[in-house]
C-alpha cells in the first residue's frame, strides 16, 4: 500500500547512476522538443522492493506498479473502467459467474503458452498464500475451472466491484514456476517470470533493477525497450538527479515548493492528476485513551486538516473527508462536513474530566495525555503535518513527542509483517493508503472490519459491533447502488468512531524528462508507473 520501505544510501544510487549510462544509447531529442518513444529511461524509486514478484514487493506503489509491468492480470483498469488485457472478454448475468476465454498467442516470459490451467492454478495458490504487502484476497472465490482456453469464477456472493477489485488486481503465476514454491516471501528473481511486457533481467538490492522490453508481448509492443529503476531515498536528491538528465522520471509526487520551478524547466515535464492516495492520523485503539471514540473525536476536533493542506501542501492537496473517501472517487457519496472545532475540542475534554495539570497538560483516568507521533522520517510533507498536529495539540492541552522512524521501523510498529493479527506498538502513527484502497468499497471495508481476515488494512485494531454489521451488508450487496448506499452508511460510522482521522490527499504531480521521453499518461490508481505510459496496446 501507500509507504515505503527498506532504505538505502544515496551514495550507492548514485554510483548505479554512473555504471549505468542513465539514457545510454537514447538520442534525445533537441531542447524543447518530446520523445514518444525511447531506447532507454531510468527510473528513481525511494526503496529497494525486493524481487518484484506479486508476493515480494514492499510497498503499493511504486512497488506493485513495477511488477505489474512484469506480470499481467485477466482485465487491466483503463480510465474508470475495465477493460480485458489477458482475457478476450469478460461475460456474466449475475456479478456471480464470470466467464473468460482467454487471449490467444500469449505466452510467458521462457517462452511456454499461458493456459487456462494457469489462470485456476494462480487463483488456488493466492488461496493459500495471503501473503505480502499487495497480498491478492480470493476467498469470494468458491470456484474456479477451465474447459480449454476460458476459465469460469464462480463467487460465493455477486460482486460488481469483483473484475476491478480482484481481477484487475490479481496477477497470473505460471504454474510451472511457482507450483513448487512454499515460502512465498522468500520467492527470487527467478520466479519473477509473467507475461507482462517487460522482463526482469538484472537486479541488485543497492543498484536497482533493469527491466527489458518483452519483443513478443501479445498484447501490443513496448515504446520504451530498457526500464533502469534506482533506488535513491532521498527526495532532494531524486528531484536533482531530474534536473541533471540521470533520472528521467521521479516516482515521487513533486514537492509543493519545487512544482513551479520545475514547470518552468524546459526539458522537464509534469503529468497531474487527482491523487487518490492517503494522509491519515491513525489512532492505536486498543490502547487506552484511544480505546474511546470521545477521546479520539475529541482529538480531531483539535486538528485543522485545511491548515495542514494550506501549510505543509502549499495548498497542493484536498483536505481530508472524516469518512475517509476523496470525493472525487467513483464511489464517493456525500462528502461529510469537516470536523475541526478546537473550542468544541477543549469542551469535550473538560466533559470527559480531563482537567489540565500544573504544566497545561490535561490528565485523563489519572494519567497526564501525553503520547507519541510516529512519522515517516522519508515523507517532507508527512513531518511538516506532524509538527503541525503537535503543535495544534499542545494548544488543546494534549503533548506529543514526534517520533521520526525509518518507513521499515514505523511499519514493524504500526502493520508487523503486514498481519493485522501481530498486533500494533504505537500511540499515534502519521499512516497512509495507496490509491487503489480507496476506489473499491470492498477494499474500504478492510479498513475497519474486526476480524482480522476481513479486516486486513485495520491497521488501527478498531472494533465496533453496528460498523461490523455495516462491512457485512456492504461486501454482500449484489449491485453497486446497495454497496453505495452500504458505503455512504460505513462514511458516517466512520466519521463518528474516527478509529482515524483523514488529513489530506495530495495532488498528483510526477516530473519526467520529456527531452528524453514523454509517453507518460495518468491512471487513477497507479498515476503515471503503469501499462499505458509504456505499451503501444493493441487490445481488439
Amino acid at each position: 500500500m501507500y509507504r515505503q520501505s527498506r532504505m538505502f544510501i544515496a551514495i550507492a544510487a548514485a554510483l548505479w547512476l554512473a555504471l549505468a549510462g542513465c539514457g545510454a544509447g537514447t538520442e534525445p531529442p533537441r531542447s524543447g522538443q518530446t520523445a514518444a518513444a525511447a531506447k532507454s529511461v531510468t527510473i528513481a524509486i525511494s526503496s529497494d522492493e525486493g524481487t518484484l514478484t506479486p508476493f515480494t514487493n514492499q510497498t503499493g506503489y511504486p512497488g506493485n506498479n513495477l511488477v505489474k509491468l512484469i506480470f499481467d492480470t485477466l482485465v487491466v483498469v483503463q480510465g474508470d473502467g475495465v477493460v480485458p488485457l489477458l482475457a478476450k472478454q469478460i461475460q456474466t448475468t449475475d456479478n456471480k459467474v464470470f466467464t473468460m476465454p482467454l487471449r490467444p498467442g500469449v505466452t510467458w516470459h521462457d517462452g511456454r503458452p499461458l493456459t487456462a490451467d494457469d489462470v485456476v492454478f494462480s487463483v488456488e495458490f493466492y488461496k493459500k498464500h495471503m501473503e505480502g504487502d499487495s497480498s491478492i484476497d480470493v476467498r469470494p472465490v468458491e470456484n474456479v475451472t477451465a474447459s480449454g482456453d476460458t476459465v469460469t469464477l464462480t463467487l460465493k456472493a455477486p460482486d460488481p466491484e469483483f473484475p476491478r477489485r480482484i481481477l484487475a488486481d490479481m496477477a497470473i503465476l505460471p504454474k510451472h514456476v511457482w507450483s513448487s514454491v512454499e515460502k512465498v516471501s522468500e520467492a527470487g528473481t527467478d520466479k519473477a517470470i509473467g507475461t507482462g511486457p517487460y522482463k526482469l533481467t538484472q537486479y541488485d538490492n543497492a543498484r536497482g533493477y533493469t527491466l527489458t522490453g518483452n519483443a513478443s508481448y501479445a498484447m501490443g509492443k513496448p515504446k520504451v525497450e530498457t526500464v533502469k529503476v534506482v533506488v535513491i531515498p532521498e527526495e532532494s536528491t531524486q528531484f536533482a538527479a531530474l534536473r541533471t538528465g540521470e533520472v528521467h522520471l521521479s516516482t515521487r509526487i513533486v514537492p509543493p515548493q519545487q512544482l513551479q520551478a520545475l514547470e518552468r524547466q524546459p526539458n522537464i515535464g509534469v503529468v497531474k492528476g487527482t491523487e487518490f492516495a492517503s494522509t491519515l492520523l491513525a489512532f492505536n485503539t486498543t490502547r487506552a485513551p484511544f480505546d474511546k471514540p470521545e477521546v479520539r473525536r475529541a482529538l480531531a476536533k483539535a486538528i485543522d486538516v485545511a491548515d495542514l493542506v494550506k501549510t505543509s501542501l502549499l495548498g497542493q492537496g484536498t483536505p481530508g473527508n472524516p469518512g475517509f473517501i476523496h470525493t472525487d472517487s467513483p464511489i464517493a457519496p456525500d462528502q461529510l462536513a469537516s470536523v475541526y472545532d478546537a473550542e468544541a475540542a477543549k469542551r469535550e475534554l473538560d466533559a470527559l474530566g480531563a482537567k489540565p495539570g500544573a504544566d497545561g497538560i490535561r490528565v485523563l483516568d489519572g494519567k497526564p495525555m501525553s503520547y507519541e507521533l510516529l512519522v515517516q522520517s522519508t515523507s517532507t510533507d508527512r513531518l511538516r503535518s506532524a509538527e503541525l498536529i503537535r503543535d495544534m495539540l499542545k494548544a488543546v492541552g494534549v503533548a506529543v513527542k514526534v517520533s521520526s522512524l525509518d518507513p521499515d521501523s514505523l511499519d514493524a510498529k504500526v502493520w508487523p509483517d503486514y498481519d493485522v493479527s501481530k498486533g500494533r506498538n504505537y500511540d499515534m502513527s502519521m499512516w497512509g493508503w495507496s490509491a487503489p484502497v480507496m476506489l473499491s468499497s470492498g477494499t474500504i471495508a478492510q479498513l475497519v472490519a474486526s476480524d482480522p481476515e476481513d479486516g486486513s488494512l485495520n491497521i488501527v485494531g478498531f472494533k465496533n459491533d453496528e460498523v461490523d454489521a455495516t462491512v457485512k451488508t456492504l461486501t454482500s450487496a449484489p449491485t453497486m447502488e446497495a454497496r453505495t448506499a452500504a458505503a455512504k452508511q460505513l462514511q458516517t460510522q466512520i466519521a463518528e468512531q474516527m478509529p482515524f482521522l483523514t488529513l489530506y490527499y495530495r495532488n498528483g504531480a510526477y516530473a519526467f524528462r520529456k527531452d528524453i521521453y514523454s509517453g507518460w499518461t495518468w491512471q487513477n490508481g497507479s498515476a503515471v508507473l503503469n501499462k499505458f505510459s509504456l505499451v503501444d496496446f493493441k487490445l481488439q
